[in-house]
């Protein structure tokens, strides 16, 4: 095949992504997070944060309806646990509260009384993770065991102090913690469930290593090479050449299909988003422009991404399509 007839070929999956993703979208207007994850049926969750947004909540899109159906309203900030299987409402006062909630349902499944300033949560099985700060004392990170086990007066199984920046999450065995920020020194790590702190295994330091949002890989990024890895093992699994600045947003369950969000720190709207075959490195573009959150089901032929226009403030469009076996993607949910 031609160099040329390939070029062609690459345009018009392009062009066919642009357009059919162009075709489905969903738009709200929201200042604040808009971020989106599958649920097992493939149906696609959508989480539009409080306060700065007109209708924040969790939302249900299924395939053939014309537009996403509001679950239930939630009034404070909120994001996903890092495993994306539970939605974290902090709701702020004179005793900050935890919330978590069924992405698929909104049943609220526990809350937690505490206080301090709540800067970060993480919830995976029976533990939740909650990093406050305090006026005039140390920043500590407290480990809670979920409703089912914990006494009623919200006391937490174990304690640690911390430094000021906290940006944590449950490593993918959920046998540890670690925070990811590393303006206070360096990524630091605590066991579960006593957050004793221990050493990250050598090949963490060797580059950029952070824990891929609902996976049980790792991505590395180290001489122009990003790894999709093993944890804790650091194994590697698949590899692409890329610059520094690309990131994995999702990665599909065998690790082997990635959203793939390239981005410019110094322009923030100039950014592209592909869903890539880490295997025989396939590429599809999917969008270009101010990128929020991307996501990619399980089998890795489906996926959303979440646009902020350039021309109207505050105006998000979250948007689907199907990847094909030839390269092209199909708009979904509702799209006619």
């Amino acid at each position: 095949m031609t160099q040329r007839l390939i070029y062609l070929r690459m345009m018009f999956a392009t062009l066919i992504a642009s357009l059919a993703a162009s075709s489905s979208a969903w738009t709200i207007n929201a200042r604040e997070l808009v971020d989106v994850q599958f649920a097992a049926d493939d149906s696609l969750i959508i989480l539009v944060s409080a306060p700065k947004a007109i209708e924040p909540g969790i939302y249900r899109w299924h395939h053939d309806a014309v537009e996403p159906t509001l679950l239930c309203r939630l009034a404070s900030p909120t994001s996903f646990s890092f495993d994306r299987n539970t939605i974290i409402e902090r709701v702020a006062g004179l005793t900050s509260e935890v919330r978590l909630y069924s992405p698929s349902t909104c049943e609220l499944l526990d809350r937690i009384r505490v206080e301090g300033r709540v800067m970060d949560v993480d919830v995976q099985g029976n533990h939740v993770a909650v990093a406050l700060r305090f006026f005039g004392a140390p920043s500590e990170l407290r480990l809670y065991e979920a409703r089912a086990k914990r006494e009623k007066n919200d006391t937490p199984v174990a304690r640690a102090v911390i430094g000021r920046n906290v940006e944590m999450g449950f490593a993918p065995d959920g046998r540890g913690i670690v925070n990811f920020d590393l303006s206070d020194g360096g990524a630091a790590a605590w066991q579960v469930p006593t957050l004793a702190s221990f050493r990250l295994p050598l090949w963490t330091t060797q580059g950029e290593t952070t824990f891929v949002p609902g996976s049980t890989f790792v991505k590395r990024y180290a001489k122009d090479t990003l790894t999709v890895a093993r944890w804790p093992s650091g194994n590697s699994v698949y590899t692409t050449v890329a610059a520094r600045t690309v990131r994995i947003r999702q990665l599909s369950v065998s690790g082997r299909y990635g959203m793939l969000h390239g981005f410019d720190s110094y322009v923030p709207r100039d950014q592209s988003l592909d869903w890539f075959d880490f295997a025989t490195q396939k590429r599809v573009s999917l969008a270009t422009g101010s990128i929020d959150n991307a996501a990619i089901n399980a089998s890795g032929n489906r996926v959303a991404w979440v646009l902020r226009s350039s021309d109207q403030a505050n105006s998000v469009s979250v948007q689907s399509a199907q990847i094909n076996a030839d390269g092209t993607a199909i708009a979904t949910h509702g799209a006619k």
